[in-house]
């Protein structure tokens, strides 16, 4: 009889599982207008930048283009992203009140061991650039309180460039392999809240540091855009 229901028990698990993972999957398929809207604002938005680019700007594309010839043709530095993806989910985890219990990381990966878990803890390495918010407190501290010792803008654009070129191609990199981080939220539902909040920051750094990139007019036309296409298929499954 006890074995009886423990094979009982594992089946209902199972079952309930496969139930979680479909109901992930509905609500990841339920937002996927959202990656849509943004793609294309995106894309429309960015052929609208001034050009020839200033020179700031040319500092920031060569920083981006530094990184990606350095990934392509030299090599990964994995260990300092591991360092920098699991120190984000430790202050993560202090943000949300919760305590470390382990740190671990080596060039091959990383763990940490906390008192609690949310999705915010489990994805927000995946979207928070740790070394360009490194970089710009440096330089704000640097520009602010050491004022003998302030770095020129156009250097501090290169470095960014350079390091948000480093957290999205290595963020990309590392979720072409099976993420337990991502297992736990569901796989769908995890890369549409990566990519959009990486959009976002994205536009932000643009906003920031060109004329022809608005990231206010970036921000209403791609929420105009998701609630225009959530309506055309309201409208097709319910009215037509």
């Amino acid at each position: 009889m006890a074995k009886a229901n423990k094979i009982a028990g594992k089946t209902a698990a199972r079952g309930s599982s496969k139930a979680g993972e479909l109901v992930k999957t509905v609500i990841g398929l339920f937002f996927l207008p959202i990656v849509v809207s943004v793609s294309i604002t995106f894309y429309k938005q960015f052929g609208a930048i001034d050009a020839p680019w200033t020179i700031e700007q040319q500092y920031f594309m060569m920083g981006v283009i530094t990184y990606a010839f350095i990934h392509l043709l030299v090599f990964k530095p994995s260990y300092i992203y591991v360092f920098g993806h699991e120190s984000v989910h430790v202050l993560a985890t202090w943000l949300c009140f919760g305590k470390v219990k382990s740190f671990k990381i080596s060039s091959n990966g990383g763990s940490v061991s906390t008192s609690k878990n949310n999705i915010f803890i489990s994805l927000s390495p995946y979207f928070v650039p740790f070394y360009s918010i490194l970089l710009a407190t440096a330089v704000y501290i640097a520009n602010n309180v050491f004022l003998e010792s302030s770095v020129p803008y156009k250097y501090f654009l290169f470095l960014l460039g350079l390091t948000l070129s480093f957290h999205i191609i290595m963020t990309i990199d590392t979720l072409k392999m099976r993420q337990p981080d991502l297992v736990k939220a569901g796989y769908l539902i995890s890369a549409i809240i990566i990519f959009v909040i990486n959009m976002i920051i994205t536009a932000g750094v643009l906003g920031l540091m060109t004329r022809g990139f608005s990231f206010a007019d970036f921000m209403t036309n791609a929420w105009n855009l998701t609630v225009e296409i959530y309506q055309k298929i309201f409208a097709q499954l319910f009215i037509n």
